[in-house]
């Protein structure tokens, strides 16, 4: 049933949010604590959310799924940013977060005998990322082979 409502409410969610200067960066249809909810992130090219613009796009993809009425049960629509350390899910995304400080969890310890990096990503290419890192006191980069990355998200620097 998840599948089928994304697939029905999407286009229309995607044409709202993208003419409004924004991105679609997730939508999920997810059961928690026994209640059904329609989750929809947003947010605009530099990253950024604000709560008057997540209430605009509220406002319009509620008025459309009334319309639409594509959802037989009762349901709560979240509109939302991904947050802050929000996950960098593929190839593309690791590109538009080029010198931002991230956090990648490797699935296998490397020859250092970490399994985990935090620091600034400074280049994308085909097969690897490289990161620049501090090691104690000293800066040092790292290339980091994207058939060996578990999971990664964008961190915060302290």
């Amino acid at each position: 049933m998840e599948n089928k409502v994304i697939n029905t409410v999407k286009p229309y969610i995607e044409e709202i949010v993208t003419s409004n200067n924004l991105h679609l960066y997730d939508l999920e249809f997810v059961k928690e604590d026994g209640m059904w909810f329609l989750r929809v992130s947003i947010e605009k090219d530099d990253g950024t959310m604000d709560f008057e613009t997540a209430e605009v796009i509220s406002n319009l993809v509620s008025a459309k799924l009334d319309e639409l009425d594509p959802i037989e049960h009762e349901y709560v629509l979240d509109v939302c940013s991904p947050g802050i350390e929000r996950p960098i899910r593929n190839k593309e995304e690791f590109v538009s977060n080029l010198n931002n400080y991230i956090t990648v969890y490797l699935k296998e310890e490397d020859e250092n005998q970490k399994d985990s990096y935090t620091g600034d990503l400074v280049e994308v290419n085909e097969e690897t990322i490289t990161m620049s890192y501090k090691d104690k006191t000293r800066s040092k980069k790292i290339n980091i082979a994207f058939e060996n990355i578990e999971k990664a998200h964008i961190a915060i620097k302290f």
